[in-house]
This record gives C-alpha cells, sequence and structure tokens, in this order.
C-alpha cells in the first residue's frame, strides 16, 4: 500500500509539473518495495541472507531513521504537490 500511495504521489506530481520531485518519490517507493520484498524473500527462504531490514517494523535505530526520514520527504512531496494544484486553480479564478 506505501508503494502504491508513493507511485501515485509520483504520478501526481508530474502531472504538477514537479518533474525532480516526481522522480525522488518514484525512486523512494521502489527503493522501499524492493527492501520489502528482499527482507520478505529472506525469511521465507527463496532468497539468500541479505541483512536489510523491513521498513518501519524490524528492529534498527538507523534503518527506522532513515526510513522514517525519508517518509518525511515523501510527505513534503504531496503536499508541494497539492499546493502547486491550488496556485493553478486560485491563478485561473483571479483570471475570471
Amino acid at each position: 500500500m506505501l508503494v502504491g500511495r508513493a507511485l501515485d504521489i509520483a504520478r501526481k506530481a508530474a502531472d504538477a509539473g514537479l518533474t525532480f520531485q516526481s522522480y525522488l518519490a518514484a525512486s523512494i517507493g521502489i527503493w522501499v518495495g524492493l527492501q520489502a520484498f528482499v527482507n520478505i524473500g529472506v525469511n521465507m527462504g527463496l532468497l539468500p541472507t541479505k541483512g536489510l531490514t523491513l521498513p518501519l517494523l524490524s528492529y534498527g535505530g538507523s534503518s527506522m531513521l532513515v526510513t522514517l526520514g525519508v517518509l518525511g520527504v515523501l510527505l513534503r512531496i504531496h503536499h508541494e504537490t497539492q499546493m502547486s494544484g491550488r496556485s493553478a486553480v486560485s491563478r485561473e479564478a483571479r483570471r475570471e
């Protein structure tokens, strides 16, 4: 669900003309998704041990801090995307 939401934010940022933010949001979603995929695969015995933690669940202070920081960046991208959409609507309202 988190990966899907990150990719949705990336699509909305691209629609708003925020190219860098779009790429960053998509890479955050893919990064968290791949990390979760590898961790789940290791725990099921399908992949060799890599030492990756499960995002937001596994014990590890530095991993948790980095993941929360990255999710904060994702929230900021979502906020900027909403603000750029609102400013475009208000500019159109002023023209009328």
